[in-house]
């Protein structure tokens, strides 16, 4: 029996009453207040911390290498572009350490992309779970972001390292770095929100993406100097409105030196504060309907 407190009695052995706090039932169909739902999920905030460790220890493990592959790949994909851009078609007009400047835009280019794609399928690959579980879904785009930053550590220690190799030494921009890399991780998350979203009521976003990052690589400034191959000074500031190209120009500002425009900081800056706001916005709003 449930008394008026809204406590359960149940009869023991001895004839007595135990009493035990009935917990209120959940409303699935209701969407919870922004605030609650964030506090909910930054109380399991573990799942999106272990099970991406747990993935990162299992890639690779089939190979020779294993997790080095971690540190091999940015080694190749940086070996390819400074055979084809820096080598035979020779885009190092206006860049002095163009090793250094290509290392630093691929290796931060590369880890937008692979958490965007990956980020695309976390709610779609993931319906047996969502479907037998209540957790805020928010974790799963939330763990495709730290998953992919903890795998991008090893290349941007090596990254550093290139750089230094190239003969560029430590200065007081470096320690702007870490903000750099801050601003970037909260434009990752911002798009995983988005992109986790719209791949859920469109499954073909992961073939889409890759054809518009090789797009958006192009028009990054990744490969080339933009300020030695753009005149336009109107142009050059549309370049501001790609949050990659102003991630990619601050980092290369801290490590190598490069100019940096006002309106690159402004874009970075507006970036890493909108794209999280417009994705959880997004995301929040179809959370009852994921995986119904």
């Amino acid at each position: 029996m449930a008394d008026e407190g809204g406590e359960a009695s149940t009869v023991g052995e001895g004839g007595e009453a135990d009493t035990a706090p009935v917990r209120p039932l959940i409303d699935l169909t209701s969407r919870p207040t922004a605030r609650t739902y964030l506090r909910e999920a930054w109380r399991r905030r573990e799942f999106a911390i272990v099970v991406p460790a747990q993935d990162l220890r299992a890639q690779n493990m089939d190979t020779t290498l294993g997790q080095l592959w971690h540190l091999v790949n940015p080694a190749l994909l940086v070996g390819v572009y400074f055979l084809v851009f820096g080598v035979i078609i020779d885009t190092r007009r206006g860049v002095d350490n163009f090793l250094g400047f290509l290392i630093v835009g691929v290796v931060l280019f590369h880890l937008t992309q692979r958490v965007t794609l990956e980020a695309s399928t976390s709610i779609t690959q993931n319906m047996g779970l969502i479907r037998s579980i209540q957790f805020p879904r928010i974790l799963l785009p939330a763990a495709s972001v730290n998953g992919q930053t903890a795998a991008f550590v090893p290349a941007l220690a090596l990254a550093i390292l290139a750089v230094l190799a190239t003969g560029e030494l430590p200065t007081l921009r470096w320690l702007v770095l870490p903000a750099v890399l801050v601003a970037q991780f909260s434009f990752n998350f911002g798009t995983a929100l988005l992109v986790a979203r719209i791949g859920t009521t469109m499954p073909d976003l992961r073939q889409i993406l890759p054809h518009l990052f090789r797009l958006l690589f192009y028009g990054s400034g990744v490969i080339f100097s933009v300020d030695a191959f753009v005149q336009s000074t109107a142009w050059r500031r549309a370049f501001a409105l790609n949050p990659l190209y102003d991630v990619i120009t601050c980092a290369r500002w801290c490590l190598l030196g490069e100019p940096v425009d006002l309106w690159v900081v402004a874009g970075l800056v507006m970036w890493c504060v909108l794209m999280p706001a417009i994705g959880f916005a997004v995301f929040h709003r179809s959370e009852q309907r994921l995986g119904a």
